[in-house]
């Protein structure tokens, strides 16, 4: 779910395109993020590691002016050794120019995609 870089278990994505690479899943690879709310962002892919298990994007651009002048998103999967359970960890390390409201929006976007990709992956 993670690492085709759709998105698909988000509640406000409506698709995900790539738009340069010849993988969804290759290094350096652009993919356009349309949302609900009509907004689209161009991100790439920078990062891939099937043995550290994580990956990491960062924003390109967008059709609409964004808060804030860059952002690169790192999501993990670490496995649980006393169970069969998976700890998944996404930050996101912004510009200079994020404001508090910025970082508090991303907080909150990020605790309701953990909820859809529980329910994705129940």
């Amino acid at each position: 779910l993670i690492r085709p870089m759709t998105l698909s278990f988000s509640s406000i994505v409506a698709s995900s395109t790539m738009t340069s690479g010849t993988t969804p899943d290759q290094v350096g690879s652009n993919h356009t993020i349309t949302y609900k709310d009509g907004s689209k962002w161009t991100v790439r892919l920078c990062e891939l590691s099937d043995l550290d298990t994580f990956l990491s994007y960062e924003l390109v651009s967008s059709e609409d002016p964004l808060p804030v002048s860059g952002a690169i998103h790192h999501i993990r999967l670490r496995s649980v050794t006393s169970s069969s359970q998976t700890y998944i960890e996404w930050d996101t390390e912004f510009a200079s120019d994020a404001t508090a409201e910025v970082v508090q929006d991303s907080k909150f976007k990020k605790l309701e995609a953990f909820k859809d990709l529980a329910a994705a992956l129940a």
